[in-house]
């Protein structure tokens, strides 16, 4: 402390500016685009918006499905505001809202008093409303997936001619803005000038719900007043960040609201079982001229749960990605050969963007009021691009136009990582004494704060949205909802997931992920199995070598490494003295259809 106090009293005029001068430096190098959006945006005040998309009287039919666990009495009261603003949109073709309840067994008045309101709800003529869920709880993702199969079966039975054509996904407390569903549809349809392909996805413009970020100033100077002001400024920023016009594509869509082709969303279940056949000597016999199995002529079974994980918004997002667009229809067949999978990545970077933004889509959702809930939301989020990755991480090496995206990803990650130790630690040490306290002090209330006014001041004027010029009050503890929320919460979450034993999230039953087969770095977890059987083979002498002595999924010996993670069951170390399961083959992979040893 007398060190920070003597640097503070020691400063002069040129000392201060010189960690400034490097804060405009460096946000001038990483947020460049910032600086010909501005322009950009007083050009489309003064003469109009010069990407507007076509006003278009008919869309193609779209399926909006609703999500939600529905355990207490005010997520419904926050559901039906959703599917207000969803009835009330004036989307102008067939929209089919479909809400679905994830394991409606745990609260079935609600159920039943969701179903008796919908029933009752008075609507427009080409609106449908249908509620649906599953008795038990199988994750988000699958419940989007059992209501997309209630549609179908009532398609398949003539209560309407055909599916639609567009699939849109919103949380069930998110409230849609005016039009928002028409806009954000017309610049999916929108056709590229040049290869004259559709986008593939289109992400919407998210805000807090409620303007409730400002409830007075009582309520700001409470920790749920700094969070929700906070997070309005994180999502301010982050609708800048997502731009059509940014120099390195999108590679996620928020889930809050977007949409895509419906073809897309339903080829996710094979696709994800369809990589998973592909080997090192597809990768060999590719680079020599041999085409790759093909997508279409797969006889795999599809596998809804591969799609079950901490973000279904990024799978979708992937298989935009992946979509190529070719006689009306879109397609997952792998480049034929490197050279094609080469200029496919170059056309994706330079050309044609599968994923869009539509600023004017905008939609505004809750988000936790809590640090321990705020903290477990931005570990899931930071972290699970690490896992999704690796769902696809067999696809990678043919589809480059994922490869490159999904490398990008994990660089910016580690980007942040550096640029947060840069501007806490670096850059206050180059100019000032180098105590750990005037360290992280001189970082704190100089160079993120610099950066982050920054960052406010072009995102109210880019968006427009002047009248939240409210947020510029969570500058002074910007840096440090940063660093916990963004830095230590990624970090952590990374950390698990790829040194110890996986991020743990509960964000689906472990049942669901461990049908899906999807399994985690967890390298810890992976060496602790290896000594387990180890040890089993030298005193015991019944376990054969092979890959699975550092595998994740469950064997004769060892439970699945999902198991525990939502029953609370935890397997010992020497759980591998058990009797192994008769029958049971270790040199294949399983199946993943049971819940793991003793289920």
């Amino acid at each position: 402390m007398e060190s920070l106090l003597w640097s503070l009293h020691a400063w002069d005029g040129l000392l201060l500016s010189a960690p400034l001068v490097h804060c405009l430096f460096l946000f001038s190098i990483f947020a460049w685009d910032h600086f010909y959006l501005l322009p950009r945006h007083m050009w489309t005040l003064a003469f109009g918006r010069m990407d507007r998309c076509e006003q278009q009287d008919t869309l193609p039919s779209a399926v909006l499905v609703i999500p939600s666990l529905l355990r207490k009495w005010d997520e419904l009261a926050s559901m039906l505001c959703t599917v207000e603003s969803a009835l009330m949109n004036s989307y102008p073709s067939e929209l089919f809202i479909v809400i679905s309840i994830d394991g409606y067994d745990d609260a079935p008045e609600l159920y039943a008093e969701l179903r008796s309101w919908a029933e009752s709800r008075e609507r427009r003529p080409g609106i449908w409303l249908y509620v649906t869920g599953t008795p038990g709880r199988r994750g988000k993702p699958m419940a989007i997936e059992h209501g997309v199969k209630f549609l179908r079966e009532r398609v398949s039975k003539g209560y309407h001619p055909r599916f639609p054509e567009v699939y849109i996904s919103t949380d069930a407390d998110a409230d849609l803005g005016p039009d928002a569903l028409r806009k954000l549809v017309q610049r999916l349809v929108r056709r590229h000038p040049l290869t004259g392909w559709p986008a593939r996805a289109v992400a919407g413009n998210f805000y807090l719900r409620g303007n409730r970020f400002w409830q007075g100033w009582r309520h700001f100077f409470t920790v749920e007043g700094q969070l929700t002001i906070q997070i309005a400024r994180e999502y301010m920023i982050a609708n800048v960040a997502r731009h059509n016009l940014r120099p390195i594509p999108l590679c996620g869509v928020p889930g809050v609201f977007y949409c895509t082709w419906y073809d897309i969303f339903a080829a996710a279940p094979k696709f994800l079982a369809y990589i998973r056949t592909l080997r090192l000597r597809h990768w060999v016999l590719w680079w020599l001229g041999f085409p790759l199995p093909s997508f279409s002529a797969s006889t795999v079974p599809e596998i809804p749960e591969l799609i079950a994980g901490d973000t279904d918004d990024t799978v979708m997002a992937f298989m935009a990605i992946l979509a190529t667009f070719k006689n009306g229809r879109f397609h997952f067949e792998p480049p034929r050969t490197p050279l094609h999978a080469l200029w496919a990545m170059l056309r994706a970077l330079w050309i044609d963007r599968a994923l869009k933004y539509e600023p004017e889509a905008r939609v505004y959702t809750s988000s936790p009021t809590t640090i321990k809930s705020l903290f477990r939301q931005r570990r899931r989020w930071n972290t699970a691009r690490i896992e999704v990755t690796g769902r696809f991480w067999r696809a990678l090496p043919f589809y480059w136009t994922l490869g490159l995206p999904a490398i990008v990803i994990l660089f910016l990650r580690f980007r942040y990582w550096f640029l947060t130790g840069l501007f806490y630690l670096y850059l206050p040490a180059s100019f000032f004494n180098p105590s750990g306290l005037t360290i992280f002090v001189i970082g704190l209330c100089t160079c993120q704060i610099v950066l982050n006014s920054l960052l406010i001041a072009f995102a109210l004027v880019i968006n427009g949205d002047l009248r939240y010029w409210r947020l510029l009050l969570a500058i002074p503890f910007s840096p440090l909802h940063a660093f916990v929320f963004a830095f230590v919460s990624s970090f952590v979450g990374a950390v698990h997931d790829v040194l110890l034993f996986g991020n743990v999230t509960g964000f689906a039953p472990e049942a669901t992920l461990i049908r899906g087969g999807s399994s985690r770095i967890a390298l810890l977890f992976r060496v602790r199995r290896a000594l387990q059987l180890s040890l089993r083979a030298i005193l015991r002498g019944d376990v054969p070598f092979g890959a699975f002595w550092f595998g994740w999924r469950e064997t004769p010996w060892t439970p699945n490494g999902y198991e525990g993670w939502t029953t609370g069951k935890k397997p010992g170390f020497f759980s591998v003295w058990h009797q192994p399961r008769p029958g049971f083959d270790p040199s294949r992979p399983s199946s993943g259809r049971g819940a793991g040893i003793g289920s």
